[in-house]
């Protein structure tokens, strides 16, 4: 019967020590510990919204501001794509081309074998704006080097 009670009294000792532990262990991370720091409308919001198991006043979201802020063109980071050669962008961006056609689609912009021709008109100015990521090859053919302008334009966000 001792040695019924000694086991009994370490169980319930046992199980009131690990409450408190469990209870004392570590604090609680706070909303903005898990990056729930936003409190703004939703409607700010591109997609889905988390909202904190804590405090469904703070959220997680991606910003629409944030989106565009980084999807910007930085002009200041352009780089120059020289004609009749290949290019290889290291970032997300666009390529941008304005090319004088002299006439049977002389000008063009090709972006990992697919070719972009102009209107095949003699004296026409053709543009091209195209989306580019990095790894893809982009070969610009020009016939008219002095007037035709070529350019990588980077998003802000790289």
């Amino acid at each position: 019967m001792k040695t019924l009670s000694i086991l009994s009294l370490s169980a319930c000792l046992s199980v009131i020590a690990y409450n408190a532990y469990s209870l004392t262990c570590g604090a609680q991370p706070s909303c903005s510990d898990l990056g729930y720091t936003y409190s703004g409308s939703t409607s700010d919001c591109v997609g889905a919204t988390l909202k904190c198991p804590f405090d469904t006043s703070k959220f997680y979201c991606t910003k629409k501001a944030d989106v565009f802020s980084n999807m910007s063109l930085n002009w200041y980071s352009k780089e120059t794509i020289n004609p009749n050669t290949t290019y290889y962008p290291t970032k997300y961006g666009f390529v941008i081309v304005t090319a004088l056609d002299k006439g049977n689609g002389e000008v063009s912009l090709r972006i990992n074998g697919i070719t972009f021709t102009g209107t095949h008109h003699e004296g026409g100015m053709q543009f091209y704006a195209v989306p580019v990521k990095p790894g893809d090859t982009i070969y610009v053919t020009s016939y008219n080097r002095s007037q035709d302008k070529a350019y990588f334009v980077p998003f802000k966000g790289n």
